[in-house]
Formats: C-alpha cells, sequence, structure tokens
C-alpha cells in the first residue's frame, strides 16, 4: 500500500528546490555580469527588433520598468536602440555580444544542470520530466481555477 505523503513535507521540498534553482542562477547570472531582468530581456528579445510596447507586454512589467532596464542594456552595448520612420517609436535589437552571453550562459547552466544529474538514469531523469511536468499543469489549472492568472 503507498505511503501518506504530506503536503507539508512537499512544499518544504518545493521551497528547497527554488532556493537552490534561485542560487544556482544568481552564481551563473553574476559570473557572465548579467541580472536576472537582463536576461529575461534579451530572452524576449530573441532574434527580433522589438518596440518598447512589444516588449512591455511579452514581460507583463509596467512600461517604466522596461524602459529603465532597456537603457541599461543599452547603455551596457548588449542592446542597440534605433529609431524607426515614425521617430515616436525606438526600436530595440540584441547586440552581438548579448547573443554570446545569451548562448554561453544557456551552455553552462545545461552543462551545469546535467552534471548535476550525471548519476541518475534514464528512466529517473524521465519520471522527473513527467512528474514536474504534471505538476506545472496541475498548479496552472489551480491557478485558473483561483483565477490568479
Amino acid at each position: 500500500m503507498p505511503q501518506e505523503v504530506d503536503t507539508n513535507e512537499l512544499l518544504l521540498k518545493l521551497s528547497e528546490l527554488q532556493t537552490l534553482y534561485k542560487f544556482m542562477t544568481q552564481e551563473l547570472l553574476s559570473e557572465h555580469q548579467l541580472s536576472a531582468s537582463a536576461l529575461n530581456l534579451i530572452d524576449i528579445l530573441g532574434e527580433e527588433k522589438a518596440t518598447l510596447k512589444s516588449i512591455t507586454e511579452k514581460s507583463q512589467l509596467d512600461k517604466s520598468t522596461i524602459s529603465r532596464q532597456m537603457n541599461n542594456l543599452v547603455k551596457k552595448e548588449l542592446v542597440i536602440k534605433t529609431s524607426g520612420e515614425d521617430k515616436r517609436y525606438a526600436y530595440f535589437a540584441l547586440a552581438e555580444d548579448a547573443k554570446s552571453i545569451y548562448s554561453t550562459y544557456n551552455q553552462t547552466f545545461k552543462e551545469q544542470f546535467s552534471g548535476m544529474l550525471a548519476g541518475w538514469t534514464e528512466e529517473e531523469k524521465h519520471l522527473l520530466s513527467v512528474l514536474l511536468g504534471r505538476l506545472n499543469r496541475s498548479m496552472t489549472n489551480g491557478l485558473k481555477n483561483s483565477k490568479m492568472i
């Protein structure tokens, strides 16, 4: 007969996972001299040119915050700001340095994570993936039902 699992124990494990993941990402971001918000904006821009309005919509943050962060990335020469034909609109695109830093960050992160799972069997990794996917769907549905998202 399956053993009953205490919800508090699951929540503690999730909290610990979140803390460890955050620590791992902060260490790596620090090595690449990036902030989490800068990484998020670089990810949002990708290979496209975008206006402040479209970046704001994708990030779901307020326009003043995005404007300040984008101007900071422009000063660091990670983002190129250009004017459109209509001078009221500015367009932002990633500089090659930003693309390179982002690629290196992602590759290093994947390698570190793979190293942490080195002792795991393929079945264990697959099971973790399935269970995390199920948890994500359950949480998404629960949040939708409670109208939080």
